[in-house]
């Protein structure tokens, strides 16, 4: 019998949301410790802008790829701009980049 370790593409997506809601939540969190709460969006939100799935010798490493965009400051155009790969062995999301941008109109 052949057992797969790939996960479910429903189940990334799950760890995904997941992984992105408490990156938001700790965003957040260090802002309003930083400079209150006075600072935060009323809702802050994410937007991912690049979801893509491997398939065959590509996934065997890392089975998926995701950009996503954060935005959670109140009077500055600015966001944050992270980067994740999803690690097909330990079944986790791992960023592996991240910036701030300024952007002119939200999406």
């Amino acid at each position: 019998m052949l057992v797969s370790c790939a996960d479910p593409a429903f189940r990334i997506h799950e760890r995904l949301e997941k992984t992105l809601q408490q990156d938001l939540e700790s965003m957040v969190a260090q802002i309003i410790k930083g400079s209150g709460k006075q600072n935060v969006l009323d809702t802050p939100y994410f937007v991912i802008k690049d979801l893509r799935e491997f398939h065959g010798d590509t996934a065997k490493i890392y089975s998926a790829y995701a950009e996503v965009e954060f935005y959670y400051l109140k009077d500055i155009k600015v966001a944050e701009k992270r980067k994740f790969r999803y690690d097909a062995n330990r079944h986790y999301w791992d960023r592996y980049f991240k910036e701030l941008f300024y952007y002119s109109t939200e999406p």
